[in-house]
């Protein structure tokens, strides 16, 4: 779960990150792959479905994306059978604490700008 949220940084099971990063069905964590929707999209501020690809194979019912406070991470309509929500990093992380107790969740979290 989700302790902290600040500009730059979140802090997840305990772990401070500094990096953007895809919180798996799992539990586990790891670094987001910026690069596929660079070279989809020209920028990693739009999120594409290449980015998503392994989260979806673990068939979450919702993926949250942190957008950042401006929301500078984009989430472009996609034809998915799973839920996205979208929201500000800060309240993307209370509604994961929020969701994980009840439903298979995924996050995808950018942390800074």
């Amino acid at each position: 779960m989700f302790s902290h949220c600040s500009f730059g940084r979140v802090n997840f099971r305990g772990r401070e990150y500094t990096h953007d990063l895809v919180i798996h069905t799992d539990g586990r964590v790891s670094k987001r792959m910026k690069e596929l929707s660079r070279r989809r999209y020209g920028t990693s501020h739009i999120l594409s479905e290449d980015e998503l690809s392994e989260i979806l194979e673990e068939e979450p019912d919702v993926i949250i994306v942190g957008t950042w406070v401006h929301g500078a991470l984009r989430v472009p309509d996609m034809n998915l059978e799973t839920r996205i929500i979208s929201l500000p990093t800060c309240e993307a992380a209370e509604k994961y604490n929020r969701l994980i107790k009840r439903e298979r969740v995924a996050a995808v979290i950018h942390v800074t700008c």
